[in-house]
């Protein structure tokens, strides 16, 4: 039984100044919903980031022809990578933007990862000989100092309290991915030209074509 709330003006203001705002049974369903969509999505990249790295050697194996075709380079991989510094909390690994007016989403590829594990900051030697990657990285924006962890893809070594490098050369390889992706995005509403949904793949279906070539 819904109960009818009456206020007069005076006290509505009041509410209204002190942010104490009435939540109708509607609003509160669609709160639920949303907070529920979230955890599931949270839960998913979750899932995707371990399948990833549980699988790191197989793409690192195919990494040239992962870079080569856009089904595989556009896969998403925002989840990958976690980064975040003092006074400045995390560092998006997703960036929002309006392309001709239309709100766009870019975030971290799985090319993009590729390319930013190309290069020298987000290498490093581990134990066994091999090169281990940066996943994850924290610092101040202010000295430079961070601290770092990195995953080898071939003894699965987890490394960590890695401070050789400077804060900023962590966020600058992830703002010029990300400047990129929205480059490429403005692009394609600029030109007209987009990919096929059929032209689509997920991080799972690209692991199960890779595994099956080895078989």
């Amino acid at each position: 039984m819904s109960v009818k709330i009456q206020e007069g003006f005076a006290l509505f203001s009041k509410r209204m100044d002190a942010k104490a705002y009435i939540e109708g049974e509607d609003e509160t369903l669609d709160n639920m919903e949303s907070q529920k969509i979230l955890e599931i999505k949270r839960e998913r990249d979750e899932r995707r980031r371990k399948l990833l790295f549980d699988n790191l050697d197989l793409i690192l194996r195919y990494r040239d022809e992962i870079m080569k075709t856009p089904r595989y380079a556009k896969i998403d991989a925002h989840y990958a990578l976690r980064g975040g510094g003092a006074y400045i909390g995390p560092i998006a690994m997703q960036r929002r933007f309006c392309a001709a007016g239309v709100p766009v989403t870019v975030g971290v590829t799985l090319g993009s990862l590729l390319e930013i594990w190309g290069t020298a900051t987000y290498k490093v030697n581990c134990s066994c000989g091999n090169t281990a990657y940066i996943r994850s990285f924290g610092g101040s924006p202010l000295t430079g100092m961070s601290v770092a962890g990195a995953i080898c893809p071939h003894c699965k070594n987890e490394i960590h309290g890695i401070r050789s490098r400077p804060f900023g050369d962590y966020v600058r390889q992830v703002m010029n991915a990300l400047d990129r992706e929205e480059a490429a995005v403005s692009q394609a509403f600029t030109s007209g030209v987009f990919g096929k949904l059929s032209e689509q793949c997920s991080l799972e279906k690209m692991i199960s074509e890779l595994k099956l070539r080895e078989i």
